[in-house]
This record gives C-alpha cells, structure tokens and sequence, in this order.
C-alpha cells in the first residue's frame, strides 16, 4: 500500500498528543509478571504493542482488550510458553523487553524480529542482561538479533554497566531486578536519565517496587510485583507530524491536553530553540514559525526519533540548517539519516549527509515525485507531510501500512486538519 499526498495550502483544527508508545509497552511487560488483574487504562493501540501484548499470551498469560482498556493476568514470574521462539516484529523496545521476559521461561528460549533488526548489532542489551545474570548469546558473531536464552541466575548486588551503554535497553534490564536475589544497586551515569528512566521507574514503583534513585546510584529492592492500575502519559513526539505539516503550510495548529504529556516541557523547548513560536497555556500550546526559523545547529540528542520530521522542517527554513546529535537514528526501524537523506533529494533537498545528522540548505522547492518509506513508520509519515508542501503529486512507497506501528488514524487526522492524504494499493 502506498502514501498519496497532494499539497495543502492551509491546515487548521486542535489535536491532542497520544499515549506514550513506550509507558504501553513497558507497563504490559511489567504486568506479566504480578499476580493477578492489572489494567492499563487508555493504552497506545498500534501494532508494535499489540505484538508485545500477544507475545504476553503466548508466554501464559491472559489478556482482554477493549477499546479504553487492557486487563492483564500476569504468571507472578512463572511463564508457561506455548512455543520457544516469539517475535519483536519490527520494534527494537519489544525485543529488548521480550529478552528480558523470556529469561523466565523454563527451557530456552529464541527471540527474533525484523530482518531490519537482525542487522543491528546489540551489544549493550546483551551485556546488561548479562551482568545481571541473564544466559544470553546473540546467534551471530556481531551481536545482533536472534538472541537465544539459556535461562537465568539474578545474584543481584552492584552492577555497573558500560559507560557507552545505549540507554534505550536500561528498561530491559530494570524489568528483571526486582526479581533478582539481592537488591540491585546500579551506578547512574548521565547518559542513563531522561524520560525512559523516569516512566520505567514510576511503573515499578505503582508495581509495588521499591525504588530509589539519587544522583549516582539507582536501587531496586527484591520483591514481588503487585498488579498494576494505570495510564500512560501522553507523547508530544506523537504530534510532531502534524505541528511539521502545519509550520510547512504557514499554519497554527492547537496540541491540547498537554498537562497529561510527560515531555511536553523538553519538547517545546526543542522547537523554540528550532525558531518555532509556541503559545503555550496551562492546557494547550498553539505552534506558529517566526522570524527567527532556520540557519540553525539543532541537537536532537534527546529526542533522535524526530530526526525526519525536523528534516523536513528544515528544508522550509532558510539558511544552512545542522541536525546533530542524532547517531541513534541510523539504528531504528531503518537508518533514518540514509532515508531522509534520499527521499527528500529525490524531491529536490540540498542535503548533505553526517554521521549523526543532516545539513540541509533552505529554502527548497520540493517538488512531488516517488519516494521510498522504507517501512519505517516516521519516515512514511515524514516524506509524506513534506507532500503536503511539494509541488505536484508524492507517492510514499514501501509500505505505508507501517504507519499503524505509531500513528493511529495518521490519514483521517490529517484529512480533519484539511490536508490531502489517500491510501493506494
């Protein structure tokens, strides 16, 4: 199926964010392991946690959705899988979990994924799980996926992991320590904080774990999970496609609800620092470019997953634009960097391509044409709101149905908005 975007002079409506992908996914995987109901309120339907949830069952536990609701049984740390191979998909969160779940398992276990995935070395994922106990080897000499588990023995006690770990599998690795036999005392370096750290640790706490975190050390106490009441946050990351469309299409668009968003702060701030004006209130921020839009170095350091959005913005913005800071991009559900590089080439960018970013030289006059999504449900939506102020048609190929991993009702959101998006088989 493919993305059919023709131009759109003028967006207008109000959207709210929608709930965070990770607090989902990481709230599922800690149900399973507490006895009893627990129940995640308003959750994040898409594919990527639909496909941890139904890993959940075919591990042993039981689970009803509905559409405001999932309600979780978990096995109180005693799986009895149906099979000794599941599947991540496409999704590099669920991989990192799902390791850590089928540690469990009573007999070895293989965790595979995407073909995209399995060429990504993990070497941090491995040595975390390790360290913690964990039989884990990769099946291939790089360390990259399938992994197969042997099982497991949680001493516990101080772990110090990598001073280059990539913070992104600390999840993984804090979803086996309260089961360990001793407390776990991890040394907290810098790189380990931020907003994944923060949502993991509030699960575990509503979990019934305790968990204490100062400046160097991160504490997690043996014990037993108790079933889990809660709701995810909402994601401002969520809504970056359609504040990217609107500032294309010199429009103002009004993000609600943002009290209920765990990042909205840091994710404002990011598009100040861009040039973007936000009108903010107690419950809504309205977006608007100013004068002071392009020419500009921009980090994404802590927000890598917006590299093809802020790309695209770019290319509007006149000057000499620097992304940075994004390396983790090139390891995703494609290489972002590469496949933003191409497609927005291909649609008449001057782009020169980095090892952690993009220099893109603005303003262009982007013109329709065909371009490749990559699977990679960003990079679909990205090139596809770049349509949105291209000349002529832009046809996003390579699977637009990648678009349901995150963006619930991408299309007839944006056909809402007033712009003009189809699907195409």
């Amino acid at each position: 199926m493919d993305l059919v975007v023709v131009p759109s002079e003028r967006l207008s409506g109000e959207i709210s964010p929608a709930p965070s992908k990770f607090y989902t996914q990481f709230a599922s995987a800690t149900a399973f392991f507490a006895e009893g109901k627990s129940t995640i309120e308003s959750p994040l339907q898409v594919s990527d946690t639909r496909a941890l949830v139904h890993v959940l069952e075919e591990m042993g536990a039981e689970v009803k959705r509905t559409q405001d609701k999932w309600s979780i049984w978990g096995v109180e740390g005693n799986p009895t899988p149906k099979c000794q191979a599941i599947d991540a998909k496409k999704s590099t969160m669920n991989l990192s979990l799902m390791t850590s779940l089928a540690s469990l398992a009573p007999y070895t276990m293989v965790v595979t994924c995407s073909h995209r995935l399995r060429t990504i070395p993990m070497p941090s994922l491995i040595n975390a799980l390790q360290r913690l106990g964990v039989d884990l080897h990769s099946t291939k000499r790089d360390e990259s996926p399938p992994f197969v588990i042997f099982g497991r023995e949680l001493k516990g006690g101080k772990v110090s992991l990598d001073k280059n770990m990539d913070p992104y599998f600390l999840p993984a690795f804090l979803l086996l320590a309260p089961i360990a036999e001793n407390r776990v005392e991890l040394v907290l370096r810098p790189r380990f904080k931020g907003c994944l750290l923060d949502m993991a640790v509030e699960i575990l706490k509503e979990g019934g774990i305790e968990v204490s975190v100062t400046q160097r050390r991160l504490r997690v106490s043996s014990g037993g999970f108790e079933p889990l009441h809660v709701r995810p946050p909402l994601d401002m990351v969520s809504i970056a496609p359609y504040i990217t469309a609107a500032l294309l299409t010199n429009s103002k668009l009004k993000i609600s609800k943002i009290s209920e968003a765990e990042n909205a702060s840091s994710f404002i701030t990011l598009f100040k620092k861009i040039g973007v004006e936000a009108e903010k209130t107690s419950e809504s921020v309205t977006f608007s470019p100013s004068q002071n839009f392009g020419g500009k170095k921009i980090s994404l350091k802590n927000f890598p997953e917006l590299l093809p959005f802020v790309s695209v913005l770019a290319c509007s913005a006149p000057g000499k634009t620097r992304i940075l800071g994004a390396k983790r991009a090139r390891k995703m559900k494609s290489d972002r960097i590469t496949a933003m590089a191409e497609g927005l080439k291909r649609m008449g960018a001057e782009i020169i391509e980095h090892d952690d970013g993009l220099t893109i030289e603005g303003p262009a006059d982007l013109k329709g044409g065909v371009v490749d999504g990559h699977d990679d449900d960003a990079v679909v939506a990205a090139l596809g709101v770049a349509g949105l102020a291209a000349e002529g048609k832009t046809t996003v190929k390579n699977r637009a149905e990648a678009l349901h991993e995150s963006y619930p009702r991408f299309v007839s959101i944006f056909r809402d908005l007033g712009g003009e998006m189809s699907y195409e088989v």
